[in-house]
């Protein structure tokens, strides 16, 4: 098998962003700026999961999306296809720090970026990607980020709960959260891992410096 390790942010400006090359750790992002960085932003589900190579080598993961509400973006549009470096296509791996992982029939909230070479990903790697679960103790709606140890399967519906209650947040509580920064809009600033022009563009503002 060939292996290939990519850092995490050196994967997405391979795929087309404007993150820097010389990255080589994920940039933590707040909920704001991961709202304002996102060309869209919907709850849905997970029909179908593949991996494809392209002609470099390197491997993609892509995830058929349903969606069943738009908080931002085109609510016209009712599907995604999600792509993500890194996974396994016959005898070739890429590893990718930090990336997306999906399975069919998970449910989650997804911050979607469109990048130029029309590949769809979500916003910081596996920070834009919320699955949601059932509390089996409050039985609330919860959201949370999750990814597995290198080299084990990936199964949303195995993913551990929180082991603070301080680290659980809602649906109600994350939704509320983006609707209220897209009512009060972008303020401005730069957020890493994007341009001020494209923010410029996406949230409908103009910005002087």
């Amino acid at each position: 098998m060939k292996t290939l390790l990519i850092p995490a942010l050196l994967a997405t400006w391979i795929a087309g962003s404007s993150m820097p090359a010389h990255a080589s750790v994920m940039v933590q992002l707040s909920t704001n700026q991961m709202v304002d960085a996102s060309d869209s932003i919907v709850r849905g589900k997970i029909l179908e999961v593949w991996t494809e190579e392209d002609e470099r080598g390197v491997v993609w993961t892509r995830a058929q999306l349903e969606v069943t509400q738009v908080l931002k973006g085109d609510k016209s549009r009712k599907k995604y296809i999600i792509d993500q470096m890194g996974g396994t296509f016959g005898g070739n791996q890429s590893i990718v720090q930090g990336r997306t992982h999906f399975s069919t029939g998970e449910e989650g909230i997804f911050f979607l970026e469109d990048l130029k070479s029309g590949r769809t990903i979500t916003v910081g790697l596996n920070q834009g990607k919320f699955t949601l679960r059932l509390d089996p103790y409050s039985r609330q709606t919860i959201v949370q980020r999750f990814s597995p140890p290198h080299g084990k399967t990936y199964d949303h519906r195995f993913i551990p709960l929180p082991s603070k209650a301080e680290e659980i947040v809602t649906l109600d509580d994350l939704v509320d959260s983006i609707e209220t920064r897209l009512t009060t809009g972008w303020d401005g600033k730069e957020i890493p891992g994007t341009s001020l022009e494209r923010l410029t563009r996406i949230n409908g503002l103009e910005v002087t410096r």
